[in-house]
């Protein structure tokens, strides 16, 4: 039986451990190959790997928790269609990265979406001070990351959302490291002047 896609919602079955074990231990590069030759679960374990960071970065990109899941299947998705011709030079993450923020900037422009509002306070149970406070100070962070062009959000999105360093977020972007340390400079002046009361 041949699948047609991955799945990000794993469902358990009759789990086989030295199998599971062996892929547990294989790097991202050698698990495309192994999906790319019909090894069974070596996809499934590359989206258990990435898939909590890319639905994170996702849902900070776009800023719907909803969108970020779409968002994250469809990187997934379109991962697992381009197997064969996957090159494997040991960049998986920049790769899947790659495929994440053109997923959203594609998403980002077909929707034009707004500027969301959190609502903190029918959040669940009552909170305390401290945790409305928090909440409300994480709104602002992301509302101030939302006001930054696409090119200085994404570094910064890359830098502490991924925690991925300058020569990483060069080879994802296509720009030479000293321009992604230039947009990260600019990126948290600009977030300073945001966020700092006057």
């Amino acid at each position: 039986m041949t699948r047609t896609g991955p799945r990000l919602a794993l469902v358990a079955g009759a789990p086989d451990r030295r199998r599971d074990m062996a892929l547990a231990d294989s790097s991202d590069d050698d698990l495309m190959l192994m999906a790319r030759g019909g090894v069974e679960g070596a996809f499934d374990t590359l989206i258990r790997r990435h898939q909590a960071l890319v639905l994170r970065l996702a849902s900070r990109y776009v800023g719907n928790s909803a969108l970020a899941a779409d968002l994250a299947q469809n990187t997934f998705v379109k991962i697992y269609r381009d197997l064969p011709r996957y090159q494997a030079h040991g960049k998986f993450t920049a790769y899947l990265y790659g495929v994440l923020l053109n997923q959203c900037k594609t998403s980002w422009r077909s929707t034009k979406m707004e500027l969301r509002a959190l609502d903190v306070l029918t959040a669940g149970p009552a909170l305390s001070p401290a945790e409305v406070l928090l909440r409300e100070q994480r709104r602002d962070v992301e509302a101030a990351l939302r006001t930054l062009s696409r090119k200085l959000r994404e570094v910064v999105l890359l830098r502490f959302g991924a925690d991925l360093t300058y020569q990483e977020i060069g080879e994802i972007l296509a720009i030479p490291v000293g321009t992604a340390k230039r947009r990260m400079f600019v990126a948290l002046a600009k977030l300073r002047d945001k966020l700092e009361p006057s």
